[in-house]
């Protein structure tokens, strides 16, 4: 691939940008615990979640973000539990996605418990939208994050990091962090309005620029990135990618857009060495586990050996048993199961997802919409599996590369299922949309 060449200058300014991150608070003494902060948050902000753990890791604090460091088949709520004792403080991501009132209580209470005892423990909650906090929250310390949907940075970031070390926040920081702020908002912006065009062209320029927002933290260029994965521009998305690992070295997302390319351009062993190094490190997240699933069906269809499928089938259905609200390993489970001729299970989980994605139906969050599309495929329910991917194809017509995988498992549910050549071409119509 023709990565873009970094110099010495554009290190350098990198480094110049990333200097609002010296007013960041050390965190505090661990004395004994093994993390510095304890990320709570729902699997419908997960995206936000890693962001705010890629952030916390460029300030220096060691983060504990759920599935990240759970040992497969552990107890989890035990796990969770002992990892909570085990951090020095802890923030709670809210929205209105994830408005679960009696596992937030759950969570705030254990975090205001560990707060009551000798040393202390502050906690603070992450609020994404404008969803207010739950009543028995009200009176508790908050961050609004609402004009950051691509993950914290600047101001608010640096409040967070003081709300859990129980200090204030210099006035000298702010202005280089309010410098960070404006950029990124503009260059967001941009991003978010070029993935709507269709225009690659943009997110690479972005994305390899040396704007403050694209250097001075981890959010703007992988969201460039993520959006040249959308689009199907795979070769500059790695562009991008590689950019990003030399200015943030350490971000885990970065790894698993770069295993998410991979498998994309079809070199499923190298995007499963990469998620399986992932993994062995302790990341048991389900979308690490997607990805890594996904190059495994990957070298099924390359290969024919069964046995590459039902190691596909395998992670995905450990990755939902281990998040039940994750609808993308589900689905992903059910198919994979039909494929292997078990179609009980593969019914089955096709039902547990349904209630997950009914909301779906008009298409405005892809994600969900294209799994109730699947969820009527594999019930059968021709006509309106049909017409779900069509309002899916009409509503994200840019979003070209997501789209055509989610057409080619189409097909194979289809051949799987022996429908007709007319039914057949029915479901497919929609995505034959995105190749005229």
């Amino acid at each position: 691939m023709g990565d873009t060449p970094v110099g010495d200058d554009s290190r350098h300014q990198a480094e110049l940008f990333q200097q609002w991150l010296q007013f960041a608070p050390e965190p505090r003494p661990r004395d004994g615990n093994t993390y510095d902060a304890f990320i709570s948050y729902r699997s419908s902000d997960r995206t936000w979640a890693m962001a705010l753990y890629d952030a916390l890791k460029l300030a220096g604090w060691n983060a504990f973000l759920d599935q990240y460091d759970l040992v497969p088949g552990a107890n989890l709520e035990a796990s969770l539990a002992n990892a909570l004792e085990a951090s020095s403080s802890g923030v709670i991501v809210w929205s209105s996605h994830t408005k679960d009132s009696k596992w937030c209580q759950s969570e705030r209470n254990a975090m205001r418990n560990l707060g009551n005892r000798a040393g202390g423990f502050n906690y603070v909650f992450s609020k994404l939208d404008h969803e207010p906090l739950p009543l028995f929250a009200e009176q508790d310390l908050y961050v609004d994050f609402k004009e950051n949907p691509e993950g914290p940075s600047g101001v608010n970031l640096l409040r967070l990091m003081c709300g859990m070390r129980g200090i204030t926040l210099a006035p000298e920081a702010v202005v280089l962090a309010q410098r960070v702020d404006e950029d990124a908002k503009q260059a967001m912006v941009q991003i978010r309005g070029a993935i709507e065009a269709g225009n690659a062209g943009t997110l690479l320029t972005m994305g390899t620029s040396d704007r403050p927002a694209m250097l001075a933290s981890p959010g703007p260029i992988l969201a460039a990135a993520h959006g040249l994965i959308r689009l199907g521009s795979y070769e500059k998305a790695r562009q991008v990618l590689a950019r990003a690992g030399t200015f943030f070295p350490g971000s885990f997302r970065a790894r698993q857009l770069e295993g998410l390319v991979l498998r994309r351009l079809g070199r499923y062993q190298d995007a499963i060495d990469v998620m399986s190094e992932l993994k062995a490190a302790g990341h048991n997240d389900p979308e690490t586990l997607g990805i890594l699933a996904a190059a495994w069906d990957g070298r099924y269809r390359e290969t024919g050996k069964t046995l590459h499928l039902r190691k596909s089938r395998d992670l995905y259905l450990t990755a939902f048993q281990g998040d039940p609200m994750d609808y993308y390993t589900g689905i992903n489970a059910a198919s994979k199961s039909l494929f292997l001729g078990e179609t009980d299970l593969a019914d089955s989980l096709a039902n547990e997802v349904f209630p997950l994605v009914s909301n779906g139906g008009d298409s405005a969050n892809m994600w969900p919409a294209c799994t109730l599309g699947e969820v009527y495929l594999l019930q059968r329910k021709i006509d309106l599996a049909a017409a779900q991917y069509q309002k899916v194809v009409d509503r994200h017509p840019t979003a070209v590369g997501d789209l055509m995988g989610t057409g080619e498992q189409a097909r194979r549910i289809c051949t799987t299922l022996e429908l007709s050549p007319e039914e057949t071409a029915r479901v497919m119509a929609p995505f034959a949309l995105l190749t005229e």
